[in-house]
């Protein structure tokens, strides 16, 4: 099930209830410009993730990336077809991954 783009804001993450199921989930910044791609085996997770503080030497590009995400969207589908996605899209937006 296709989402339309959705703030990235704590409460919007919340109320939208995210689902914890595998897919892949693409992120936005205010000029609509993609972002980043991911894979997760659970989505919930994963997006929710970006609100939180991490280590920097863990993530290093995880800060520089959530200071510029405005929007994001996902997709539930099974992790193989997802993965496949991923690189497909990935090949399209080569400004992906900070």
């Amino acid at each position: 099930m296709k989402k339309a783009r959705l703030r990235f804001k704590r409460k919007n993450l919340l109320k939208e209830k995210v689902p914890n199921k595998p897919g892949y989930y693409k992120m936005y910044d205010k000029k609509g410009k993609l972002l980043y791609v991911g894979v997760a085996k659970k989505l919930r997770h994963r997006v929710q993730s970006y609100l939180q503080k991490d280590n920097f030497k863990e993530h290093p590009t995880k800060p520089k990336l959530r200071k510029k995400i405005h929007t994001y969207e996902y997709k539930v589908m099974p992790l193989k077809k997802a993965r496949k996605n991923e690189h497909r899209l990935k090949k399209k937006a080569p400004h992906n991954h900070l």
